[in-house]
């Protein structure tokens, strides 16, 4: 490929400075050959040419110095801020702000998470409404947030720490922890009678597998088919109103179909969840309930109506259903 040639415009005042200098020069030396009627002004015209370069020159070198300075400030300038923007992004990398999020986590009364809204009177607290910083660098640096949170999920770590390292791995689907997850946390599940103090992490370790396993959600929906802890049923009834997805759907269904019967306060989560997935448009959650009227009695639909409302739904769509035409 041919070079390209540039142009160098600082030479220019000079070259101009020059042709002026040679003009000055000429009329001076030819002064005495012409009329004498030219030479005064000759003379006067060669002076001039001549005191406009000294003059030029000089304002040409100044202005060089004053650029020069200026650059150099500039050129200070924006190094201070490329170093600022270095500082911050050195606060910024995932190392510093684990760090940070570990020390806050460790030390709250509440259980941190990243889904919202937190589950009522549960303990829990949404860590932050907005997690587009979290996804920016989720998505830019997966594997140095997979190495820290390996190190929150070992078994003596903080429940807090459990829980908040699972929900990354869950909501960003982190497979490359999800095994770990379930090595911990099914056989404290299949032991039963679960603490109060291990169900929040179990329970999140589970989901978050289920979140990376194909397909989503299988290990899940068998543990709310098959349990019959209450409080189970209840923690893993709230998860459909935290994240609506399709594959809820199906869990619930499943869920009204055993045999087993369901207390009335799971039944109202099941409404909930029913309804944040309607109104999410993941399913069709008038359909869904109209295959189990035998569930719900006419002493739900005080509460069923409050719920449908809260979620703008419009109750009069489940009449037929469990309340009264």
């Amino acid at each position: 490929m041919p070079a390209i040639k540039k142009t160098s415009f600082a030479i220019v005042p000079f070259i101009i400075f020059g042709i002026i200098l040679i003009t000055a020069l000429f009329l001076k030396y030819f002064q005495p050959m012409l009329p004498e009627v030219l030479q005064n002004w000759a003379e006067h015209l060669s002076i001039a040419l001549i005191v406009a370069v000294v003059i030029g020159l000089t304002y040409e070198y100044t202005s060089h110095l004053f650029r020069e300075e200026i650059l150099k400030n500039l050129l200070h300038d924006s190094q201070e801020q490329v170093y600022q923007a270095l500082k911050a992004y050195n606060v910024l990398t995932p190392v510093e702000v684990f760090r940070l999020l570990k020390e806050i986590a460790a030390q709250i009364n509440q259980t941190p998470t990243l889904l919202y809204p937190a589950r009522p009177d549960s303990g829990e607290c949404t860590f932050t409404e907005s997690v587009d910083f979290f996804d920016t660098l989720v998505n830019m640096q997966p594997k140095e947030i997979v190495k820290i949170l390996s190190t929150w999920i070992e078994p003596k770590s903080h429940k807090n720490l459990k829980y908040l390292a699972s929900d990354f791995i869950g909501k960003y689907q982190l497979v490359e922890l999800a095994d770990e997850l379930c090595r911990q946390a099914e056989p404290v599940l299949h032991l039963g009678n679960l603490s109060e103090d291990d169900r929040g992490w179990v329970l999140n370790y589970i989901w978050a597998y289920s979140r990376c396993e194909k397909p989503m959600y299988k290990i899940l929906g068998d543990v709310l088919r098959s349990t019959s802890d209450h409080d189970i049923e209840k923690w893993l009834l709230f998860l459909p109103v935290q994240m609506p997805s399709i594959e809820f759907g199906a869990m619930i269904n499943a869920y009204l179909e055993r045999e087993a019967p369901i207390a009335d306060d799971n039944l109202l989560l099941v409404i909930q969840a029913v309804a944040a997935l309607h109104r999410a448009q993941v399913i069709d959650g008038v359909a869904l309930l109209k295959k189990f009227p035998d569930r719900f009695g006419l002493h739900h639909q005080e509460d069923v109506e409050r719920i449908w409302r809260n979620y703008a739904l419009v109750p009069e769509d489940l009449k037929g259903i469990f309340l009264s035409a």
